[in-house]
């Protein structure tokens, strides 16, 4: 037996339409709509941003109120599921779209290299031509030499 439901919202339920009812499911509060004939359909589950349990409240009845297809007619029905239907449509196409340009989008390297072969400044980034940055460290600085020099 879970966390218990006020009764304010339990009437508050009721009077949206008799047939619902407050289930625990073991982690949170779940609306339910007895069917005429057979069980009761989990249609809402009460749960806070982060997943986890809160106690159900006006935002939840509104909810609940905003999915109830029987206040509006059959045109205004079809009108909401056929722009549903087209916006799930046009994010499918839009992530196909994202996916291809993500697998086809060049490395760091490869724009280097079609930079450098654009501009026709040769082979590119070839290992030989590379110039090594602790090249210098290996020699002598030019204070050592004019030390060298002077002391001669």
């Amino acid at each position: 037996m879970g966390p218990s439901v006020s009764r304010g919202f339990l009437k508050d339920l009721k009077n949206l339409d008799p047939r619902l009812s407050v289930f625990w499911n073991g982690n949170h509060q779940v609306i339910r709509f007895q069917r005429p004939n057979g069980e009761a359909v989990n249609i809402y589950r009460v749960k806070a941003e982060d997943g986890g349990y809160r106690e159900p409240g006006q935002r939840d009845l509104l909810a609940v109120a905003g999915g109830d297809l029987a206040k509006e007619d059959m045109k205004t029905r079809l009108l909401k599921l056929s722009y549903a239907s087209e916006k799930m449509r046009e994010k499918a196409r839009a992530d196909a779209r994202d996916n291809i340009r993500y697998m086809t989008k060049d490395s760091k390297t490869q724009l280097a290299n079609a930079a450098i072969q654009l501009t026709n400044q040769g082979k590119g980034n070839s290992a030989h031509r590379r110039i090594d940055p602790d090249a210098h460290r290996k020699g002598r600085t030019w204070a050592e030499i004019k030390g060298e020099n002077a002391r001669a």
